[in-house]
């Protein structure tokens, strides 16, 4: 006789539950552009300075290019023209940050490509806006005093697995030096199976260079130079501080902390529209 099959519960629409998948949450806040809340300025005729240095941003934007770097001078604002001029350009997504204090420092304003340096002095605090795709000092200044480590893992290649990856960042290093267009080093360490010790190594040999970047463009960014030429470290936080995504990558600078070609003629159009709100 054929034995009855045993009835099974199912879910409510008829299908048998599935596991639920267990994913990190990912980053919710997207920042866009908006135009800036224009402060109430009376008579714009007091505010003359500060017109031309946005008349004089327009053109440096109009003819922006990635790898050049126009340099706009602020010195002959006056503190309610300054004033005026930040509340416009207001805060971006990103600011750097550099361990000597001697060094300026530096936050991208609302347009992408457009940033706001100061740099403190005798007499006081220099400030100045630069448009580029990324400042000169960065660029200038990260790798400038960094040379790259004697190593010497014959002991710890069979103990770690950072032993050879760290073989081959100095090699992708060294040859950034003489042709840099030839090098599209990205390792993501996430994929890796890094034990502290791992992480330890790579510390050790690449050290903690001059660059520090944060970008809030999509979550969180970290971007770290190391004390190895060329050498970055990219790390990616979702909005509950959770470690996303951890890379070297050998470069100039990443693309992250960077404004594209793009970005640069959508600020010159952003540009037009906050002028003609000012105007009218």
């Amino acid at each position: 006789m054929m034995q009855s099959i045993p009835a099974v519960q199912l879910g409510p629409e008829g299908q048998e539950p599935e596991e639920e998948l267990d994913y990190l949450p990912l980053p919710k806040e997207m920042h866009t552009f908006e135009l800036p809340v224009f402060p109430e300025i009376g008579d714009l005729d007091a505010y003359q300075q500060a017109v031309a240095a946005l008349d004089e941003l327009q053109t440096l934007l109009a003819t922006a290019r990635v790898g050049e770097v126009g340099v706009l001078a602020l010195d002959q604002l006056s503190s309610d023209e300054m004033t005026l001029l930040q509340e416009l350009l207001g805060e971006g997504e990103v600011a750097i940050q550099f361990q000597n204090p001697l060094l300026p420092e530096i936050q991208e304003t609302r347009l992408a490509g457009v940033w706001w340096l100061r740099q403190k002095n005798n007499q006081g605090w220099r400030q100045w806006l630069e448009v580029a795709s990324v400042p000169a000092a960065v660029l200038q200044e990260t790798f400038a005093r960094c040379q790259r480590p004697q190593v010497k893992l014959e002991e710890a290649v069979h103990q770690c697995n950072a032993a050879p990856l760290i073989t081959e960042l100095l090699e992708a290093s060294a040859l950034y030096d003489q042709a840099p267009d030839e090098v599209n080093k990205v390792i993501n360490l996430s994929l890796l199976p890094f034990s502290a010790e791992d992480h330890q190594l790579l510390a050790r040999y690449l050290g903690t260079g001059e660059t520090l970047v944060l970008s809030r463009g999509y979550g969180n960014c970290r971007v770290t130079s190391t004390a190895t030429p060329w050498i970055w470290r990219v790390q990616y936080f979702n909005n509950t501080d959770q470690l996303i995504l951890d890379a070297l990558e050998v470069t100039a600078v990443p693309e992250v902390a960077t404004a594209a070609q793009e970005d640069l003629e959508d600020s010159a159009e952003r540009l037009r529209e906050i002028k003609e709100l000012l105007h009218a």
